[in-house]
């Protein structure tokens, strides 16, 4: 308790204490300066000024993008080695047999047993690449067929194609395989799952630029790379993209194709959607038209939190931190890069997207929180600049208000140091002339005059003829050459004068002149003790 009354009685003496108009007057404009730059930040941020939004979304996508990019050209390269391998050890397999057996690849037609051998040679091959590659399915075509008197005979063609069932997201090492194409023979002696829609060859009109291939001049495999564009497998309810790597006879003519399969629901399990603080982004490898981005075309990654679909072109719109992609319905932000991976046209791109609608949110959100901090501050500083300038005014009004109905009663407490000092100045002067009136003073005035009477009988007769100067009027600068004297030395007199008058500074001494000369009493100041 004597603690927390202790700090009570220092607070009230703390706001007992006086402070400079000049330094009341800096605070006030201070807060006015606060008050206008917090006025100004809510006009800027209303503006968007400060929405640094664009600049954040633009890294988030660009960083994205670089990973994605990454990402995809690696794995793509890495199916694409497999495949040329893949190529290179069938070409190898089927020279080997059909120089064992003095035939060509066109002899390969109505030759059931010839092709089965071959099948089951090259069994092993395809379910390795399949089992080491990041794919959805592996398979091998070539321009033969079982029966030429078909009458499909023109566009069917024998091969092997291996896919996953039941694909999930642990990994392709976990998956079941099962046989699609090929002969029905060959998935029994593996103990392999005949697929729901199984069929003995391919249909090479289903097959995208099939005809195509079997016409291409072939150099280095590496160079005849392509995936062809997004289709829906026969007879299935998935789309596909197919990696297409040439066979090639012992002459270097293309007889048939290999390659890998990459599913809509592999991608989409592989390239799951990424959370950002701007909404979910999305992958898409898919190639560009101009001002197009074909998704139709392409492979999206998982899009659950989008409106965005495998159907879609978006039309592109370039702007200074992303770009802009809508489907008419729908728009999102975005950025898009050509890949080194080659489709069916030309080259694929990567792109990374956001709905425009997770954004939007995001960005007005951050201006809202701005715009109400800045609102804070503004009715903050508002309110301290009102509050100061009352506090900075009032005392001023009420002084002058006093003085002017003679009410001053000298006690200082307006908080103002020039105030107080006024204050104190003009009721002396008030009482001196109340005293003078009644040519008497009361006891204890009496006694404080007579003490300092008795004070300046003290000083010396040098500090006597300095005194003698000021009740003459003269300033101290006069004293100098008045008195023959260094101003250090009047200086030097002046403070020893304070020190015996039990004063603190020349103003005071003056007032207690004044006083003196207003009861007719400087005589008790000058006379020699």
């Amino acid at each position: 308790m004597g603690r927390i009354k202790e700090i009570l009685r220092l607070t009230a003496q703390i706001k007992k204490q006086s402070v400079s108009m000049q330094r009341r007057l800096l605070l006030y404009w201070f807060s006015m300066v606060l008050a206008i730059a917090a006025a100004l930040l809510l006009i800027l941020s209303v503006a968007g000024v400060f929405n640094n939004q664009s600049q954040k979304v633009h890294e988030t996508l660009q960083l994205q993008l670089d990973n994605a990019q990454i990402q995809l050209e690696q794995h793509m390269e890495s199916l694409e080695a497999y495949t040329i391998a893949l190529s290179e050890q069938i070409s190898r397999e089927l020279d080997s047999l059909l120089t064992e057996n003095g035939m060509t690849v066109a002899d390969l037609n109505d030759n059931p047993e010839l092709l089965q051998r071959l099948q089951e040679n090259l069994m092993p091959r395809l379910y390795m690449a399949l089992q080491l590659s990041r794919c959805s399915g592996a398979y091998l075509v070539l321009n033969a067929t079982t029966n030429t008197s078909s009458d499909k005979a023109s566009h069917s063609a024998s091969g092997l194609y291996l896919r996953y069932a039941n694909f999930h997201a642990k990994g392709a090492a976990d998956q079941d395989v099962v046989f699609f194409r090929g002969i029905p023979e060959i998935a029994r002696a593996e103990r392999l799952e005949l697929h729901n829609r199984w069929n003995l060859e391919f249909d090479t009109d289903l097959f995208p630029g099939y005809d195509a291939w079997m016409q291409t001049e072939v150099g280095r495999l590496a160079d005849s790379c392509r995936w062809t564009e997004r289709f829906r497998l026969t007879d299935t309810w998935e789309d596909v993209q197919l990696l297409c790597v040439p066979i090639l006879d012992k002459s270097g003519k293309v007889c048939g194709l290999c390659g890998m399969e990459l599913s809509s629901l592999y991608c989409y399990l592989s390239y799951p959607e990424l959370n950002s603080s701007f909404g979910p982004i999305i992958t898409v490898l898919a190639p560009v038209e101009g001002t197009k981005l074909l998704l139709d075309k392409g492979m999206n990654g998982s899009a659950d939190g989008t409106f965005l679909t495998d159907a879609d072109t978006l039309s592109i719109r370039d702007g200074r931190y992303f770009s802009t992609y809508s489907s008419g319905s729908d728009r999102y932000i975005g950025l898009h890069s050509e890949t080194e991976v080659l489709g069916a046209d030309g080259g694929l791109s990567v792109a990374v997207l956001i709905p425009e609608s997770t954004y939007a949110a995001c960005r007005d959100t951050n201006r809202l929180v701005l715009i109400l901090c800045s609102l804070l501050l503004l009715a903050t500083t508002a309110g301290l600049s009102v509050f100061l300038s009352k506090r900075f005014v009032q005392p001023i009004l009420q002084t002058i208000q006093a003085i002017r109905s003679e009410e001053v009663t000298g006690e200082g407490e307006t908080g103002i140091s020039e105030l107080d000092e006024l204050v104190a100045f003009v009721s002396s002067r008030s009482n001196a002339k109340a005293l003078q009136r009644e040519n008497v003073l009361p006891p204890d005035m009496e006694e404080l005059f007579r003490s300092f009477a008795d004070r300046a009988k003290t000083l010396s007769t040098a500090e006597r003829t300095i005194m003698k100067y000021y009740i003459d009027g003269h300033e101290i600068t006069e004293i100098p050459e008045l008195a023959f004297i260094s101003i250090h030395t009047v200086k030097k007199h002046n403070s020893n004068i304070y020190q015996k008058l039990g004063i603190s500074s020349r103003d005071e001494l003056m007032l207690y002149i004044d006083l003196f000369r207003r009861l007719d009493r400087l005589n008790e100041l000058t006379d020699t003790p």
